[in-house]
């Protein structure tokens, strides 16, 4: 089976080779790479031409940006599973090999561990999303907390061409478009099968797009992940938990579209309503869906409690 290797980079000389290389260095060695030049002005086109690996071809993206960029590359694969690659990033050498192997030709997604290595330290909340990106891994629970965080990390993904391009998955793409992905593989049915082991190295530098870009600050994941949650669960009753900043952005995005009621542990604090709603004791809560817009490092209570209410995870009851 040939793998189709999507990367789209600009300006990526620094890492480019040492992305290659583990690339070139893969056990599974029936693979294309298609990379998309995203108007550079650096050397990187010329570093990757250098190659001379008739696997490895350059292409002008079509449009600009990073959707764009995947859209001219998936036009132009032939392989019988795409994957995506950071010009950033690092392969394990058994990467391909490893995702192909739990891979089925149907609507799935095939998607490891993911471990960041830095010259520096590494940051405490990068290192926080980690670990419970490999969370979801070893739980097999990736929808239940889509509403949390993006549940797949983007250069980390195996899915056969054929749905990709049936169900117009690149097509549909906004911003930020690997969290927007997860939404869609949930829409089309995509099953999520998990690899217990590291299937990527994830490169964590003050130069990240991720880092850099403002579709992909908080804000813009936050606005995206509510966009899905109101055309997914509309015409319910929703219950909000936790009247913090987090739970006033919910309200706020959702008010006009869900009949709310909000809730809070120190409900008895709140003397006068907040943006028009009375904060409610969450023993109270009778809702249909429930959004907690808190995530204390000690869940225990808070889930017993939305347990006991009769909600169940990743059916009616979500972290966000």
């Amino acid at each position: 089976m040939k793998i189709s290797i999507l990367l789209p980079y600009r300006n990526a000389a620094p890492w480019m080779e040492e992305t290659i290389r583990s690339i070139q260095n893969q056990h599974h060695e029936n693979w294309e790479l298609i990379a998309v030049d995203d108007y550079s002005s650096d050397e990187t086109t010329t570093l990757i031409q250098g190659f001379n690996d008739p696997r490895i071809r350059v292409k002008k993206n079509a449009g600009e940006g990073i959707i764009p960029a995947l859209q001219t590359a998936l036009n132009q694969a032939t392989g019988d599973y795409i994957t995506r690659m950071d010009a950033d990033d690092r392969m394990p050498e058994d990467k391909l090999e490893v995702l192909l192997k739990h891979a089925k030709q149907e609507r799935c997604v095939v998607t490891g561990k993911v471990q960041y290595f830095s010259e520096s330290e590494v940051s405490e909340g990068y290192r926080k999303y980690e670990n419970w990106l490999n969370e979801r891994i070893e739980q097999n629970d990736h929808y239940d907390h889509i509403y949390r965080e993006c549940v797949i990390a983007s250069p980390n993904w195996l899915v056969p061409t054929k749905f990709l391009r049936e169900d117009l998955i690149f097509e549909q793409l906004q911003y930020p478009e690997d969290y927007d992905m997860t939404f869609l593989w949930k829409k089309y049915g995509y099953q999520i099968i998990p690899v217990n082991q590291v299937t990527h190295h994830w490169r964590e530098h003050p130069g990240r797009t991720s880092r850099n870009s403002e579709v992909y600050d908080q804000p813009s994941f936050f606005q995206l992940k509510l966009d899905w949650f109101q055309r997914n669960e509309n015409g319910k009753t929703l219950g909000v938990f936790g009247a913090g900043p987090k739970g006033k952005m919910v309200v706020q995005h959702l008010q006009n579209d869900f009949d709310i009621r909000w809730y809070d542990h120190e409900f008895e604090r709140f003397n006068a309503p907040v943006q028009g709603h009375v904060i409610l004791d969450p023993k109270t809560c009778d809702c249909d869906l429930l959004l907690l817009a808190v995530y204390p490092k000690e869940k225990t209570r808070l889930e017993k409690l939305v347990t006991r209410l009769g909600y169940t995870f990743g059916k009616t009851v979500w972290y966000v």
